[in-house]
C-alpha cells in the first residue's frame, strides 16, 4: 500500500539508485480497467516503513516466482482514483498480505484497505496472510500499547473520521491479528532475505504454484526470456526441444528456472528435473530420476516404473519438461524416451555444458524427420554494463558502485570475463570489505592469477576462509555436495571445525547453498577448485591427498601406497572384480588420520586394536550379515551409517 501521491513520486525519483532485478512483467497489467482477475496477491504496507526495503524484495521475489502481485504505486497509472481502484484490486486477488510495521496504524489508507480485506474474506473467502515486520501480533490485535495505541488516539481526535469508521478499523486489526501469519523476529531472527523466501514459499503453496527458486538478484534476464520464448514458440502449436549450451557458471540453470517459472502455469503437466548428470551417477540414479519425472508430470508420488510408464504419462498431454545439466545422450534417452510420444504443444528444455549431447540429439531428430523441432540457445557472456550491475548487486547491494569505487569495480568486472558465477562469488566476497585499501590489495591478488582461468579467480574466495572453513569447503567439494548437511555437520563439529560459522561463511561468499531440503550444493566449477587445491602438489600421488574420492584411486591408496598419513577422507567402492573384498585391519595402520570412510560391499577381517582411532564417520553400504574382525573399537565415532545392512555380529564382543 502506498501512502499517497507524494511517496509515489519520491520512489520514482529514487529508482536509479535502487534498480529492481530485471524480470519480465508482461503478465502484469498497467490499466485499471484490466485489474479484474489479473492479480493473485495484494500487498498492503506502510510505504515509509518498508516500501524500498522489505516490501520491494518481497514484491520482486513474488514476480520472479510467477505470482501476479499488486502494489499500488507500481500498477495504478498516474491519475487513477485510488479510492475506486484499490478495492477492486483487493477483491480480485486470491491472497492479501498486510505487512504490519511500526507506523502502519497511522496510515488511513492502510486501515481502509485492511477493512476491505476483512470484508472480502467474510464475503468471498479471500485469504489474508499477515506479516509482522517489526511489531508483535498482540500489539496489532489489541492496539493497547506502542505505536498502534498512539495512532488510534490520533484517529479519534481527527474530525474528518467518524467513530464508526475508527471502530471498523480496530475490529479489522483484531480479526487479522488473530490469524496465523509470520513474524520476522521469530521465524528467521530478523534475517529479511531468508524471511522473504519463506513467505514466497508459503504463498506458492497456497496458490499451488510449481516454482523453482531463483537467485535473489536477477540481471539481464529480459534478453534471455525473449530469445527462449522465440525459440519455444516459433511454431506455437508444435513440439519444441530447446538445448541451452554453455560453460559452467554461465547461468544456464537460472535461465531455465526463470523460463519454467514463467511458463509452467500454462501447462497442467510439468516437471523441472535438476542435476541430471550428478544424480544419474548415484546408485539407481536413473530410476530415481524417472520416478521424480513421473511424480512431477502426474502430480503424485510415483515409484520408478521405467520408460513404459513415462510413455503412458506423456501421451495425449501437453507437457513442459526441463532436464538440467545433462552430460550424455543416454540420460536423455532413458528420461524422455521416444519423441513420437509427445503431443505437438509440448515444450522441452535441456541444459548442458557438453555440446556433443546436443549434436547427438540433433542427429537423432534429423533421422526421425523432426529436425525442425530442435533448436539450440547459447547464452553469451555478460556485457560489461550488465556484469557491473550484477557484481554491484552482490558487492554493494545496489545496481552500481558508490562514489570512489567505480574504477575498482570495473577492474573486477573486467577480470571476471563476463561469467556470472565469478561476478557473484567475487561480489559476495568483497561485500564484507569496507576499506578501499583492502579492495585494492585483493584486486592486485586477482590480477596476479593467470587469466582466463576461472578456477584461479574463484580461489580468491577460498583464500578468504580460515583453516577450518577451508577444510569444510574441501570436504563438500569432494564428497558432500548434493548430500544432506546433517551428518557432515556432526563430523565437523566433533573435529572442532565450527560448522555453523563455517557453513554460514561459505554461503555468504556464494561458495555453497543450502537448499530447502537441507542439502549442501556447490557449483561444479567450485568443486573443481577444491579438487585442484587437494591435488595440486601431488597430482599423480593420491596417497598424499587429504581426500581420496575417485573410484580408481581408493583401492590403490589402501593396497599399494606406503605414505598415506595425509588421507583423512576415503571412499572404497565395491570391488573392481565384482567380488566381495576383504580388508584386513593391518591395511588401515597407514591411515592414522582417517576421519571419514565410505565403503560398499566390503568385509573387514583381522585385529583392529588401536586402528581407526580418529574415525568420526563410517558409511557402510551393503554391510555383510556376518563378519569376523576383532577389537573393532571406534572410540571417536559419531556417525555409524549402515546402509541396507542386516548385521548379525559374530561373538558381539569384538565390536563397540
Amino acid at each position: 500500500m502506498a501512502d499517497g501521491k507524494n511517496n509515489t513520486k519520491k520512489r520514482k525519483r529514487e529508482t536509479p539508485s535502487t534498480p529492481a532485478p530485471i524480470v519480465d512483467n508482461t503478465t502484469a497489467s498497467t490499466s485499471a480497467a484490466d485489474l479484474v482477475g489479473e492479480y493473485e496477491v495484494f500487498l498492503n504496507f506502510r510505504g515509509a516503513d518498508t516500501r524500498n526495503g522489505f516490501t520491494d524484495f518481497l514484491y520482486h521475489d513474488l514476480i520472479s516466482a510467477g505470482v501476479r502481485t499488486f502494489r499500488d504505486d507500481n500498477e495504478l497509472p498516474i491519475g487513477e482514483k485510488i479510492r475506486t481502484e484499490l478495492p477492486s484490486a483487493i477483491k480480485q486477488s486470491k491472497i492479501s498480505i498486510p505487512i504490519f510495521s511500526k507506523n502502519y496504524a497511522s496510515s488511513k489508507w492502510c486501515l481502509r484497505e485492511l477493512a476491505h480485506m476483512v470484508e472480502c474474506r467474510a464475503n468471498g473467502g479471500q485469504l489474508i496472510y499477515p506479516i509482522y515486520y517489526d511489531v508483535e501480533p498482540n500489539e496489532v490485535q489489541h492496539c493497547e500499547k506502542g505505536s498502534y495505541k498512539d495512532a488510534f488516539l490520533e484517529h479519534k481526535k481527527d474530525k474528518e473520521l467518524d467513530e464508526k469508521t475508527v471502530r471498523q478499523w480496530k475490529a479489522a486489526l483484531e480479526i487479522v491479528g488473530d490469524l496465523k501469519g509470520k513474524e520476522l523476529k521469530k521465524v528467521t531472527s530478523g534475517r529479511e532475505g531468508e524471511f522473504v523466501k519463506k513467505v514466497v514459499e508459503k504463498v506458492l503453496l497456497k496458490l499451488k504454484k510449481n516454482y523453482q527458486h531463483v537467485p535473489k538478484y536477477l540481471v539481464g534476464m529480459d534478453s534471455h526470456i525473449k530469445e527462449m520464448e522465440g525459440l519455444l514458440y516459433s511454431d506455437s502449436n508444435g513440439l519444441r526441444i530447446i538445448g541451452i549450451l554453455g560453460m559452467g557458471g554461465l547461468g544456464k540453470t537460472t535461465i531455465a528456472k526463470v523460463i519454467y517459472n514463467k511458463l509452467s502455469e500454462h501447462f497442467k503437466h510439468s516437471c523441472f528435473l535438476e542435476d541430471v548428470r550428478e544424480k544419474s551417477e548415484h546408485h539407481n540414479g536413473i530410476d530415481k530420476l524417472q520416478a521424480t519425472l513421473l511424480s512431477g508430470i502426474l502430480k503424485r508420488k510415483i515409484n520408478s516404473e521405467g520408460l513404459y510408464k513415462i510413455k503412458d504419462a506423456v501421451q495425449g498431454k501437453n507437457v513442459f519438461l526441463v532436464l538440467d545439466d545433462v552430460d550424455n545422450m543416454s540420460q536423455i534417452e532413458k528420461l524422455l524416451g521416444d519423441l513420437s510420444w509427445y503431443e505437438a504443444g509440448s515444450k522441452i528444455i535441456i541444459t548442458t555444458r557438453n555440446e556433443e549431447v546436443l549434436l547427438a540429439l540433433e542427429r537423432n531428430y534429423q533421422n526421425e524427420g523432426l529436425h525442425e523441432c530442435y533448436k539450440c540457445y547459447r547464452p553469451n557472456l555478460m556485457h560489461n554494463n550488465l556484469a557491473l550491475q550484477l557484481f554491484s548487486k552482490h558487492a554493494f547491494r545496489r545496481g552500481f558502485p558508490p562514489e570512489g569505487y567505480d574504477a575498482l569495480a570495473e577492474k573486477v568486472v573486467s577480470s571476471a570475463g563476463g561469467l556470472p558465477l565469478v561476478l557473484v562469488t567475487l561480489g559476495s566476497l568483497l561485500f564484507i570489505e569496507k576499506d578501499r585499501g583492502m579492495w585494492q590489495e585483493k584486486l592486485e591478488k586477482l590480477q596476479a592469477l593467470p587469466p582466463p582461468e576461472v578456477l584461479g579467480r574463484l580461489r580468491i574466495s577460498y583464500d578468504a576462509l580460515d583453516n577450518a572453513q577451508q577444510q569444510i569447503f574441501l570436504d563438500i567439494a569432494c564428497f558432500f555436495s548434493g548430500k544432506d548437511k546433517t551428518n557432515p555437520y556432526y563430523m565437523w563439529d566433533d573435529c572442532k571445525f565450527y560448522p555453523s560459522e563455517g557453513i554460514n561463511a561459505l554461503v555468504r561468499r556464494s561458495l555453497i547453498t543450502v537448499g530447502d531440503d537441507n542439502k549442501l550444493w556447490m557449483h561444479d566449477r567450485l568443486r573443481e577448485l577444491g579438487v585442484q587445491i587437494i591435488c595440486e602438489k601431488y597430482w599423480d600421488e593420491p596417497g598424499k591427498w587429504s581426500s581420496v574420492w575417485r573410484i580408481e584411486d581408493g583401492w590403490d591408496v589402501l593396497k599399494t601406497h606406503l605414505d598415506t598419513e595425509n588421507v583423512e577422507l576415503l571412499s572404497l567402492p565395491s570391488s573392481r572384480y565384482g567380488e566381495q573384498e576383504r580388508v584386513k585391519g593391518e591395511e588401515f595402520r597407514k591411515l592414522p588420520n582417517l576421519r571419514y570412510l565410505s565403503m560398499e560391499g566390503i568385509d573387514f577381517d583381522g585385529d583392529f586394536k588401536t586402528l581407526l582411532q580418529n574415525l568420526r564417520w563410517l558409511e557402510w553400504c551393503y554391510c555383510p550379515g556376518n563378519w569376523s574382525p576383532t577389537n573393532f573399537h571406534m572410540k571417536n565415532l559419531v556417525i555409524l551409517d549402515l546402509l541396507v545392512a542386516k548385521s548379525e555380529m559374530n561373538g558381539g564382543a569384538g565390536v563397540k
